[in-house]
Formats: structure tokens, C-alpha cells, sequence
């Protein structure tokens, strides 16, 4: 869940279409903990709790603007998780692209130089998964993903996962 990457109370997506004025928003809530029997948004909004805010602005290319909000109350966040905050920004606008290029990853690699499951791992690789996400997706331990992603940069001839996905999608 989103709220989990800063242990944030609620994340708040917006983008924004600057060429036609089109704004998309979309909150992400954790259940709150104050008062058993409040609703979550009056236990949110009613108890006076100051909220601590990190803000992530991404603008994936021009003409498109998207805003990250996470938001807390129990304490404000670090410089550290700021900096979390601030190294999503590449991964997210990189996301962003493809969607709007329509180029979400299917890479094409049926001439046979890798197995059905190496394409699988590429294929979850060029979605950005980490080792440990593509291990539980399949079942697979993270030094199994390893072992297999060594056999697939030999086989592609690449130095690693950045490579092997940018060959995947040629």
C-alpha cells in the first residue's frame, strides 16, 4: 500500500493535464486508530491532530504535473524519509512515461534465446520489481530471481537489470 512507503496515515495522488486543465486526484487512507468507535475520516479530521506532510512533485514530461502528498500525524518525517520521498521521484515519473506512451513493458523475446520464466522476470524486472517482489509473485526465492538473472544478462549479452530491460524492449 502507499501509505506504507513513509508509514504515512494517508498519500494523496494528483495529476494534473496543464494542456486541457484536467486534474485526477485519488486518496489513500489508513484506517485510524483514535477512538474505537469514530469513522476513520472523523477520527482523522475531528481530534485537532496536526498533520506532518512530505510532498513529492513529479513532472513526467511537459504539459503534466503530478503531486504526491504522504501525510502523518504522529510525527513529522525525517530528513532521511524526505529523502525516501524524494528518490521515489524518478522511478514514478519513469512509470508515468510509459503509460502515456503506451509502452508498458511486454518485451518481445520469443526468438528463444531465454525460457518462459526468464521473460517472465524480465518482464517484472522492466516493471520494477525488485528480486524479493518477483519471488513472491512466483513463488520463487530472491537467490533463485538472482541465479536466473545472471543466466539472462549472459544470455543478452548485458552488464545488468537496466540493460536487460532496454534490450527487451528494442
Amino acid at each position: 500500500m502507499l501509505c506504507d512507503l513513509l508509514a504515512a496515515d494517508s498519500v494523496v495522488y494528483q495529476a494534473e493535464d496543464l494542456r486541457t486543465g484536467k486534474v485526477s486526484r485519488v486518496e489513500f487512507h489508513r484506517p485510524c486508530s483514535v477512538g474505537a468507535d469514530d469513522s476513520a475520516e472523523g477520527a482523522c479530521q475531528g481530534h485537532g491532530l496536526r498533520a506532518h506532510l512530505a510532498t513529492l512533485p513529479v513532472e513526467p514530461f511537459p504539459g503534466f504535473r503530478v503531486t504526491m502528498v504522504f501525510a502523518r500525524r504522529a510525527h513529522p518525517f525525517t530528513d532521511v524519509e524526505q529523502h525516501v520521498c524524494e528518490l521515489l521521484g524518478e522511478p514514478l515519473a519513469s512509470v508515468l512515461r510509459r503509460l502515456h506512451s503506451g509502452r508498458l513493458v511486454t518485451p518481445d523475446l520469443r526468438d528463444g534465446t531465454l525460457t518462459l520464466r526468464e521473460q517472465e522476470i524480465v518482464r517484472l524486472v522492466a516493471l520494477g520489481r525488485t528480486n524479493v517482489a518477483i519471488g513472491h509473485e512466483l513463488a520463487l526465492s530472491p537467490r533463485t530471481v538472482a541465479k536466473h538473472l545472471e543466466h539472462i544478462y549472459r544470455k543478452l549479452r548485458v552488464g545488468g537489470r537496466a540493460e536487460a530491460v532496454a534490450r527487451a524492449l528494442e
